[in-house]
């Protein structure tokens, strides 16, 4: 699957994007209000990652260009039917080459302390543990690992 195959999003595809990420974060997903505000905010993109026109994967960023200079990766996700198959290392390089292309050179992002596939995607795409956060994550509670890409 080739990068042709992510699209971004918009608000008019709101139901399936929630639907999407309460499957692959069936405890821990933003209100449908955060949602209404994020969607209708012209700095966050969602990036989807499509197969026969099903979201497979997404990623969600919050680009700071011209104010704090970064980008934000808000989530990353991946059906759980497709992990395993590099797909999420593929959207985070999508991201951080079409924003590298806009000029941006810091690139942030979390993951729980538990989760080390996360853990090591980010490895892989050369972003670089920073800083331990605790109960950076409510639901459940749990710690978040900061890590910082910069090129």
């Amino acid at each position: 699957m080739d990068t042709s195959s992510i699209q971004v999003m918009t608000a008019e595809k709101k139901t399936e994007l929630v639907d999407f990420m309460m499957l692959c974060f069936p405890t821990d997903f933003w209100k449908e209000k955060d949602w209404d505000d994020l969607l209708n905010d012209p700095r966050a993109v969602y990036f989807a990652l499509l197969n026969g026109g099903q979201i497979i994967g997404n990623v969600f960023i919050y680009d700071w260009q011209g104010e704090d200079d970064y980008v934000k990766i808000m989530n990353l996700a991946v059906h759980p039917a497709y992990r395993g198959r590099g797909f999420a290392h593929l959207l985070l390089n999508h991201v951080t080459d079409v924003y590298a292309r806009r000029g941006m050179k810091r690139f942030c992002a979390e993951t729980r302390a538990t989760n080390f596939a996360m853990q090591k995607v980010f490895d892989d795409c050369g972003y670089k543990f920073r800083t331990e956060e605790k109960n950076g994550f409510e639901n459940p509670p749990g710690s978040a690992y900061k890590y910082e890409l910069r090129i």
